[in-house]
C-alpha cells in the first residue's frame, strides 16, 4: 500500500468517525458520564481539575470536547478554554449549553491527531474518553504535546478494558437491550462494533501501563495514573438501571503528564 492510498483509507476512517459522533449527538448526554449526575459530582469533578491543574494554568484546550462536559466546567472555574471537536453537531450542542449557563468557551472544528494551533499555545491540554476513539493515539498524544508550553500539564481521562467474563458480556447485552427499549437508541451501532474496530487500536479501554509507557516515549515527565473511585461512585448512585446492569465494573483513571521546560517549542 502506498502513501496515497493510506492517506485515502485515513480519510475514509475520519469521516466515519465524524459522522458517528454527529448522529450520536442527539442522545449522547442521556448516557450516564456525559453530564454530571449531581452537584456532589460536580464538586468532585472541579476539585480534581483544580488539584491537577495547578495555580498557575491559565489558557485549557479540551480535545474532543464533545458537548461540552469538562469545557464548560473549566470555563465555570475561571479558565480561558478552547473546546475542539471533530463533529460539528456535538459542537452546536456545546454552543447551546455554554450560553446556557452563561460562561464562554471558544468552540473549534477540528481533528485531536491534526490540531489547528501554534506549538505552545496552551498551559494544559484535556480530554475525557478521547483516545479509545482514535485511529492513531500516539500521533494525537505527540500533538497535545506539541500545543503544550514547556511545563505545560497534559490531564486526561480513560477506562480500563471491558471484563471479558462471559457473566459481564451478558450483563452488557441485556444492558444494551433495555438501551434500546428505554431510549429507542441502537447501542451495538457504535464504534466499539463493526469494521470500525479495526482503526481503533483502544476501542473499550486499555491497561494503565500502556498509557504511562507511551506518555514517557513520547516525551511527557512525571507521568501518572489515578483511579478515579470518589467520582465513580458518585456517578454510579444516579446511574439508571439500564446503565448499572450494562456497565462492567471497569475503573476510570486519571493521567496526568507534564512537557519539559526545555528543548526545542515543538518538542
Amino acid at each position: 500500500m502506498n502513501g496515497l492510498d493510506k492517506i485515502v483509507i485515513m480519510d475514509e476512517v475520519k469521516n466515519k468517525i465524524r459522522d458517528y459522533w454527529n448522529k450520536r449527538s442527539s442522545t449522547f448526554d442521556l448516557s450516564p458520564g456525559h453530564v454530571v449526575s449531581s452537584k456532589r459530582e460536580e464538586d468532585a469533578w472541579k476539585s480534581l481539575l483544580k488539584r491537577k491543574l495547578g495555580d498557575d494554568t491559565e489558557s485549557v484546550l479540551d480535545v474532543g470536547a464533545g458537548t461540552g462536559f469538562l469545557s464548560i466546567m473549566l470555563a465555570e472555574m475561571g479558565y480561558e478554554v478552547v473546546g475542539l471537536d471533530i463533529s460539528e453537531e456535538m459542537l452546536r450542542r456545546a454552543r447551546k449549553k455554554a450560553a446556557d449557563r452563561g460562561v464562554k468557551v471558544e468552540f473549534k472544528l477540528g481533528d485531536a491527531e491534526d490540531l489547528p494551533f501554534d506549538a505552545g499555545s496552551f498551559d494544559a491540554v484535556v480530554n475525557r474518553a478521547v483516545l479509545w476513539s482514535l485511529p492513531n493515539p500516539e500521533k494525537a498524544i505527540r500533538e497535545w504535546k506539541r500545543v503544550l508550553k514547556h511545563g505545560g500539564r497534559l490531564c486526561f481521562f480513560l477506562h480500563e478494558p471491558h471484563a471479558k467474563e462471559v457473566s459481564q458480556i451478558l450483563r452488557r447485552q441485556i444492558g444494551n437491550f433495555l438501551i434500546l427499549l428505554v431510549e429507542r437508541r441502537n447501542p451495538w451501532n457504535s464504534l466499539y462494533n463493526g469494521k470500525m474496530v479495526e482503526n481503533l487500536p483502544f476501542r473499550g479501554g486499555v491497561e494503565p501501563a500502556v498509557i504511562l509507557d507511551l506518555l514517557e516515549r513520547v516525551g511527557f515527565e512525571g507521568v501518572s495514573a489515578e483511579t478515579m473511585e470518589e467520582i465513580s461512585k458518585l456517578q454510579r448512585e444516579k446511574m439508571p438501571l439500564r446503565y448499572k446492569i450494562a456497565h462492567s465494573n471497569h475503573s476510570q483513571f486519571c493521567y496526568t503528564a507534564l512537557k519539559p521546560k526545555g528543548g526545542d517549542i515543538n518538542g
